[in-house]
This record gives C-alpha cells, structure tokens and sequence, in this order.
C-alpha cells in the first residue's frame, strides 16, 4: 500500500496499537481497490469515489468513526489534504444529536426527550455532513416548541463534544498566574496565533483548517479570533471562520456564510435566502466556546450568540459573561 510505513508512523505517534493499525490498513486496502486514482493509488483518488464507497459502507453499518478517522489519517499522510478535510467534515457531526438527547433527559426527563426525538432520524457514522441538517433542524424545532426557547438553549450550551478538562488545563495555570483578565486573554490569543504560525510554516492541518500566513496575519490582527476582547463584565469572541484563508479572500456573502460555518448539521443548508436549521442551533457552538472559560475560570459561565451565519450575518460572536464570584475576587486561587 501507497505510504504505508508514513501510516505506520503516524498511528504509532497516536497511540494506536499494532493490531488496530493492521486493521486500518486492511480497510484502507480495500478503499484503495474501489477507489484508486489513474496512478493506481489513493494519492490521485478522485473524491467522488472515495465517497461512494464510504457511503456503501454507510448503508450497511459498517463505516464507524474509527474507520472514517483511519482514512482521514491516511489522506493526511499522503498530501492528499482535500479529501482528509472532507472526511474530518464526516466525523464532527457523529452522535451530536444523540448526545444532546441524553442531555434533554438529564435536565428534563426521559418522556421529554421521548416526545422530542419522536420521528428524528438521525444518519448513522459515515453518512456525508449534508445528510444530518434535516435531522438537526427537527431536533432544535421540537426541542423549542416543546420548552420554549430558553429552556431550549440550555439543553443545547455545553461541552456536546466531551471535550476534556485537560485540554485546557495548560490555560488554568495561565490564567491563576496572570495579573488579570485581560493579561490573559491576551497570552491566550498570543499562543493561537503562535500555533497557527507553526501549521502555516510547516503546512501540516491545524484541525480540518488549511493554515496560511494570510491567516495567521487575520488573526493576529483580530484579537477576537481565537481570543477574547473583555468589556466590562462580558468577554466578546469572535470564531475563526471553519475555511479561513478562502473566506477571507471570498466576495460572495452566502459563501462567506459558507464558508465561516464550522457546523455540518447546518452549513450546507446556507443560501441567500437563510439557512434550513433555524439560528437557536448555534447555541450548541456557544456551548462549545464557553468549555474553555468554564475549565479556566474554574466554574460553569454563561454564553450568549451575538452574531451567526446560520441567522444571516458573516461571522458567529459570542458573548461570554465573566462570573460574579471573580469580579469580586479577582481570580480563584
């Protein structure tokens, strides 16, 4: 196989053990004799053909979120970076839908999240991202109709990804040896754009992103983007855009939209006129912003969405509100 001994390398520096990695290889294998380019190998393999065949696997309950991961990994490995992104879209979308489910019933109970999820058909690991808005738009429909709209954003503003507390514990101990807020925000917008410099220079993905030094200067300009800019006691956050380097060069606004959103139960129903998943959706990403600030600040904040492409605008904001106990205080040590 093509770059098989690079994939042997890489797996090993993620920790995955020889068995799984001879198991990748085997369903790689079988990808590379359904969908192999002109030169023979995966390296020139058109998009569509991969995608088919993910999507046969798909039907038949076969394409889980290790074997997706395992191509995405393979397509990094051999430069083929436009398929890797596209199938790391597949994965972000996988069991978000569930696990706001079994949120809904922590917070409301198990005959509320029944009457919500009834009739929701949710695609099963493998399906392409634009198979879930249906599914997603259904869910946000039922949720409010059923708790109204602020009983709703509650269900839907957390850490849906199961983010760790350890991915951001490196900032708790930033933030408990900075002099303020402010000191940190700034350290904290200073060290992303350090990290996006590295991806530019070496050309490596950061995430699903194509990393540019078009990028890296955005961003350093914007002290919002991947920061925070503190007004009083709310801290504004700006997203990096999910294509940052085409959106920032794009002149069409449904593709700016487009291209901004990092959500593929709702990106692709985007066009001039709106988009098919109403905006209360996007308190799922304010959840996901506000993880961070919950693990530095060291206790549970509150997260509003000023701005979303989902409800017409170029951008997603969010508005952060910092907590009373620190305001007073000054920190929680």
């Amino acid at each position: 196989m093509h770059g098989e001994k690079a994939f042997r390398d890489r797996c090993r520096a993620r920790g995955l053990d020889e068995p799984s990695t001879d198991t990748a290889i085997s369903r790689i294998a079988e990808l590379e004799a359904a969908a192999a380019g002109s030169d023979g190998t995966l390296a020139t393999a058109p998009l569509a053909a991969v995608e088919r065949h993910l999507e046969g696997l798909a039907s038949r309950g076969e394409a889980g979120e290790d074997l997706v991961m395992a191509y995405a990994r393979y397509f990094t490995v051999i430069g083929n970076d436009g398929i890797a992104i596209r199938l790391l879209a597949y994965l972000n979308p996988v069991g978000v839908i569930p696990a706001h489910a079994r949120r809904l019933a922590a917070l409301e109970g198990s005959a509320v999240r029944d009457r919500v999820m009834a009739g929701i058909c949710v695609p099963p690991p493998g399906s392409r991202p634009e198979a879930y808005p249906a599914a997603a738009a259904a869910f946000v429909r039922a949720l409010e109709a059923e708790l109204g709209s602020e009983r709703a954003r509650r269900v839907l503003a957390w850490n849906v990804h199961g983010i760790p507390v350890a991915a951001f514990a490196d900032e708790r101990e930033f933030f408990l040896a900075a002099k303020s807020i402010e000191e940190w925000l700034e350290g904290y917008h200073a060290r992303q754009v350090e990290t996006l410099a590295r991806h530019a220079a070496d050309g490596t993905l950061w995430f699903e992103q194509r990393i540019t030094p078009r990028v890296v200067g955005f961003v350093r300009d914007h002290p919002e983007v991947l920061g925070g800019v503190r007004d009083g006691d709310i801290i504004h956050e700006t997203k990096i855009p999910y294509d940052p380097d085409r959106w920032l060069v794009s002149e069409d606004r449904t593709e700016r939209r487009r291209l901004a959103c990092h959500c593929p139960l709702a990106a692709s129903t985007i066009d001039g006129s709106g988009a098919g998943v109403p905006a209360a959706w996007c308190a799922c990403s304010a959840g996901y912003e506000k993880f961070k600030y919950d693990v530095v600040f060291g206790v549970e904040t509150e997260a509003l969405v000023l701005e979303s492409v989902i409800a017409g605008d170029e951008r997603c904001r969010f508005a952060i509100r910092i907590p009373g106990q620190l305001l007073k205080t000054g920190s929680f040590r």
